[in-house]
């Protein structure tokens, strides 16, 4: 259901025009045969690197609570630079680049909407899921609702996942088709199989560590094509004096019409792009999962929203802002530093031009921005396996088999992802839309009703089943409709800008996302109140309100909140034994340092603080015959990778 949604609505939603998108995206860049093969070759090279990479972690997974969740052994730091190139697809160095060749720095607007939702995902949605250990979004939604809540919102959340994974293959193919003026399908052919390979072999501890050597990569790159565009420039000075007056702000056109202006990025990306982003996107959930508690998750969340995603933005914008500046002396001095036929092409042509035509130097962003699409892409084919497996296949064909075939059901799934990606590449070469258009016109017609559900459901305990599926229903059709009718966003758009009358209506798909929250709310609101309030008892643990709940429940016990006189405890000797009932065997000394008791869970990892987690396990404590000296058992060890000639660090969890 979800894939003919999906595909079907590809199709019948963006206009069609013969493949005139793939088309436009023709040979863009005159590149001399001997540099092209360079390029090729290091562009090779990085893929051989990043599937060797992947596939060394990939041995790590062993059941499928280590492919889709790594085991929820990582520190907040892992998660938060690995979640750089999840964040940054290839379509954002293309349709950013773009956006600030058009508007200058107001493209930085998309990547900083996320605060105002951090502390709803933090302190509400984030403990939430992670507490009622769910395995997907749409198991959340069969606990809070019902199981027919719960299908909708597989098969809106697989939608949009697959639709990006499609978006993400048709950009990346687009700019190496511009470079090399080969068939789109060659490179997003061969990159699919690469990407597809290691992910279902890996799962998610491979997505983590190559996402972690990618989020390097490209904020390299990102720093090369600034510094590059700014020596080319003349200095800082230079850029910004030639950089347009207007496009200096990043409050740039306010209550104007174009598409990335202030208003229309914010109601537009930042009210349902960046709560769907946040909250729906099973892929970043799952990364979020992989944390080893919650607080790691809540540090990576603000670490991503603080420092990350404004170095995000520049990194994908920055060709945009140089290139308009070079273009602008250009003229004045009478110089064409370069021809840009369209502007799908910006990153790629001002990256040619301030390189001075270094092939090795192209050749290495043009493999930073492969990571960035396999980056986003790994995540997503990931998650939509994790969402296959938990809530089709255990749920209607073998609810009770063995971890071993569940985790060859997750590859299978891994590959049908990513082929259903290939089919929605073929239906992006038949539209003519810009990037920008084409990007939300579709995501804003899938996630409103979703996004909004997810809100109501966790921060409204009256809310109801029977008004849950009816928002989900009519939302989701209303908004669909409004793409037929578009005076219903008219009067909304019209409101939010300040617009008068008279004047030219504003760009609707950026303001089709709040309208379709505003609708899926109304909806669900008044069907609440005309329907029983929900049992206490069944949504225990599952709203904001009863947290203490959801964390009983995760502990299976009362939570312990004392402090201990230290927080962890390192260079820790171990002894492998039999029969520990499950549990860690831990000195009395250590547990009253660490303000442990017994039956609490504590995390146990190799001492070296810089494999991330990578080797360690948690467990619940018990208390150790004799002191100094921590027990495992062997299944443990197996589990935790852990290596007998290295101490551990114990620290409590809850």
């Amino acid at each position: 259901m979800a894939i003919f949604f999906a595909l079907a609505f590809a199709w019948l939603v963006l206009p069609s025009a013969a493949g005139a998108a793939g088309e436009s995206g023709s040979f863009e860049i005159s590149i001399p045969q001997g540099s092209q093969a360079i390029v090729l070759a290091i562009c090779i090279v990085y893929f051989l690197a990043v599937l060797g990479f992947g596939l060394l972690f990939g041995r790590f997974s062993r059941d499928t609570h280590d492919f889709f969740y790594s085991g929820q052994r990582f520190p907040w730091w892992l998660i938060t630079a690995s979640m750089v190139a999840t964040g940054i697809g290839s379509y954002s160095f293309l349709k950013y680049a773009q956006a600030g060749y058009n508007s200058g720095l107001s493209s930085t607007m998309t990547y900083l909407n996320d605060w105002f939702v951090m502390p709803f995902f933090m302190f509400g949605w984030l403990p939430i899921i992670y507490f009622s250990r769910v395995r997907s979004i749409p198991e959340y939604f069969e606990r809070r609702f019902n199981v027919v809540v719960r299908y909708l919102a597989m098969i809106i959340i697989l939608a949009y996942m697959l639709y990006y994974i499609g978006y993400n293959l048709f950009t990346m193919g687009l700019a190496i088709q511009g470079i090399t003026g080969v068939n789109i399908w060659i490179p997003v052919l061969v990159c699919t199989l690469i990407i597809g390979f290691y992910v279902t072999t890996g799962g998610q501890t491979a997505v983590i560590f190559t996402d972690l050597l990618q989020g390097f990569m490209l904020y390299l790159a990102g720093a090369v094509v600034l510094v590059g565009g700014l020596i080319w420039l003349g200095g800082f000075g230079e850029f910004w004096g030639w950089l347009p007056v207007e496009l200096r702000s990043p409050f740039a056109h306010i209550n104007a019409t174009p598409r990335l202006g202030t208003a229309n990025t914010f109601w537009g990306e930042g009210i349902a792009g960046s709560i769907a982003f946040t909250f729906m996107n099973q892929g970043f959930i799952m990364r979020y999962l992989a944390a080893k508690s919650v607080n790691e998750g809540r540090k990576a969340a603000v670490a991503n929203v603080v420092i990350l995603l404004p170095l995000s933005a520049v990194v994908v914008s920055c060709a945009g802002w140089v290139g308009r500046a070079m273009m602008t002396k250009g003229a004045a001095q009478g110089l064409i530093p370069f021809e840009l036929h369209d502007t799908y092409h910006t990153f790629t042509t001002v990256l040619w031009t301030v390189m001075r035509q270094n092939a090795i130097v192209f050749g290495f962003i043009m493999a930073a921005l492969l990571a960035a699409l396999m980056s986003t892409v790994d995540t997503l084919i990931n998650a939509c396996a994790a969402i296959g497996v938990n809530d089709l296949y255990r749920r209607l064909v073998k609810k009770e088999h063995s971890e071993k075939h569940y985790l060859v059901v997750a590859r299978v799934v891994s590959v049908v992802a990513t082929g259903i990606g290939l089919l929605l590449v073929w239906m992006f070469t038949t539209m003519e839309q810009d990037l920008f258009n084409l990007h939300y016109k579709g995501v804003m017609v899938i996630i409103p009703a979703m996004v909004t559900v997810i809100f109501m459901g966790a921060f409204w305990p009256r809310f109801t089943s029977a008004a849950a599926v009816a928002a989900m229903i009519g939302g989701s059709a209303i908004n669909f409709l409004s793409l037929t009718f578009t005076q219903w966003v008219d009067p909304l758009s019209r409101f939010l800008l300040a617009y008068p009358p008279e004047g030219t209506p504003p760009e609707h798909s950026v303001f089709r996302g709040i309208f379709g929250c505003l609708v899926t709310a109304t909806i669900g609101i008044v069907v609440t109140l005309f329907t029983p309030r929900p049992s206490e008892t069944k949504i225990r643990g599952l709203t904001v309100f009863s947290l203490e709940d959801a964390m009983r429940s995760f502990k299976a016990g009362l939570p312990n909140f004392r402090r201990g006189r230290r927080g962890s405890a390192g260079g820790l000797a171990f002894k492998v034994q039999p029969d520990t009932g499950g549990r860690v065997l831990l000195p009395g000394g250590l547990m009253e340092d660490l303000a442990i008791t017994e039956g609490d869970l504590v995390y146990v990892a190799d001492d070296r603080w810089w494999l991330g987690g990578l080797r360690s396990v948690q467990l619940k404590a018990g208390r150790a015959a004799e002191e100094g000296v921590v027990v495992l058992a062997p299944e443990e060890v197996e589990r935790g990778s852990f290596d007998p000639s290295r101490p551990l660090r114990v620290e409590k969890i809850m």
